[in-house]
């Protein structure tokens, strides 16, 4: 792949924004199973985490074979400081309407970012992020029935949680300013108009369902960026996720650690059993 230095490490930096979120919403699914309602809730959640943990494992291994990153480093060589996970998913929901907003629009964000590259010019992501497409629609229509399931003190979780999670979504997507990878051609589309229709998408779905006007949704879309933000990992610089949320995802524990040993090394274990 004939990329220049500059335009593979801000295609790296996107990618890991992507996968890194993917990566820590697939374990939100996870941990909320255990609070599941219904059947159909629990099989949603286990469904989903298994897409989001699977486009993560596919970008990283992407990543590493296409723009020659070490194996499998991007997994477990990497410490919390440094994982380019969404701001907004580090605070666990609060309760069930805390929870469906922040899914959609985690959702909604993260397949408005991946699409930029759907038709690319690097042909092998642009089939990734199609394939991975199909099995995000599928959530897509997964949320909006949930929206459709609140009932009245939910819609009140939603409306106060709104303020504190919109905002940090709406900052995720930068400040609309340079894309490199937009000019490079990388992108067919540049992350400004992903978030325009990200803005659009949320006031079409969010208004009605909450029964807001257009004003009172507009004036958390604002641009909320501040000095300090770190473009390249899209969240406010010096910030990591909380340390509960990292063990989740990475467990230090020794058992834990030979669980993920490579099979190419796990294979010489000599475990006497008796």
């Amino acid at each position: 792949m004939n990329l220049d230095s500059n335009t593979k490490k801000a295609l790296v930096s996107e990618l890991l924004c992507l996968a890194d979120t993917k990566w820590t919403l697939g374990h939100w699914y996870i941990k909320v199973m255990l609070n599941c309602r219904t059947l159909t809730d629990a099989t949603a959640y286990a469904g989903m985490s298994q897409d989001e943990l699977g486009h993560t494992r596919a970008l990283f291994r992407w990543m590493e074979e296409e723009l020659e990153l070490a194996d499998k480093q991007l997994e477990f060589g990497r410490d919390s400081d440094r994982i380019h996970n969404m701001e907004m998913l580090d605070k666990p929901p609060q309760n069930r309407g805390d929870f469906i907003l922040s899914a959609f629009l985690a959702e909604t964000a993260l397949w408005r970012f991946f699409a930029t590259f759907k038709d690319g010019n690097i042909a092998a992501l642009a089939n990734l992020v199609k394939h991975c497409g199909k099995e995000t629609y599928f959530h897509k229509l997964s949320v909006d029935g949930w929206l459709k399931t609140l009932d009245k003190e939910e819609l009140e979780q939603m409306k106060a949680a709104l303020p504190s999670r919109l905002p940090l979504i709406m900052a995720w997507f930068g400040d609309d300013g340079s894309d490199l990878l937009h000019d490079e051609g990388v992108r067919s589309v540049s992350v400004a108009s992903a978030k325009q229709i990200f803005t659009e998408e949320v006031l079409n779905k969010l208004v009605p369902v909450l029964d807001l006007s257009d004003e009172q949704v507009k004036d958390l879309l604002t641009d909320t960026t501040s000095d300090d933000f770190d473009s390249r990992r899209r969240r406010t610089a010096g910030t990591r996720m909380p340390d509960t949320l990292w063990e989740f995802i990475v467990p230090t524990s020794e058992v834990a650690k030979l669980a993920r040993r490579p099979l190419a090394v796990s294979i010489e274990d000599n475990i006497d059993l008796w």
